[in-house]
């Protein structure tokens, strides 16, 4: 009895353990090219390709021509479609819509993933990005080439889950992603009122 107690006990410890890990990224790509060279060194862990979609919608929010190219690089190619953003592919239509219109409603999302943002300042961070991750017993398997992390978002109680596929040459893409634009708290208004 005293072993299998002891089994459901570990079984118990091991399903909730947290395993975490930061990646720090030093500055914002300015084209594909640069986006490709940073997914190229980073997207090698599922922590880094998550990375690199949240990269993506921030260059989205900012210089949306950019960001829907950086989007199809970073996303699974179970979610593209044939087009004309970046290689003759681009994200399917409702998924393109939902970050539009998430983006358009909740602009300062995707910067509440940044250490150091947070309701108070507006959610604003300063370079290096670096962005906190954890997973648990219930992610996945690595070796499997799917699996779920969850990022620290400064505007929530709890991470957001992104799913990840590894592709065929070792990198990393978004494969679910709904969670990261969802909304969060708002941003204090500091606005000083002296008329």
């Amino acid at each position: 009895m005293k072993k299998i107690t002891l089994i459901i006990i570990l079984a118990f410890i091991l399903s909730n353990s947290v395993f975490s890990q930061t990646v720090k990224v030093d500055k914002l790509p300015i084209s594909t090219e640069e986006f490709v060279k940073l997914r190229n060194r980073i997207a090698t862990t599922p922590q880094g390709g998550a990375t690199m979609f949240i990269i993506a919608v921030k260059l989205y929010k900012e210089n949306p021509d950019l960001g829907k190219q950086c989007l199809v690089i970073a996303t699974d190619r179970s979610r593209l479609q044939t087009g004309s953003t970046y290689k003759n592919f681009q994200l399917f239509k409702p998924d393109m819509t939902s970050i539009e219109r998430q983006i358009n409603r909740y602009p300062y999302v995707v910067d509440s993933y940044f250490r150091g943002a947070a309701p108070e300042n507006g959610y604003s961070s300063k370079t290096p990005y670096i962005l906190n991750f954890s997973s648990n017993a219930y992610s996945g398997n690595v070796a499997d080439g799917n699996f779920k992390v969850f990022v620290k978002c400064y505007g929530a109680d709890s991470p957001r889950p992104i799913r990840l596929i590894k592709n065929n040459r070792g990198y990393w893409k978004a494969k679910e992603w709904s969670s990261i634009i969802m909304g969060i708290k708002k941003p204090v208004s500091n606005n000083d009122d002296d008329l």
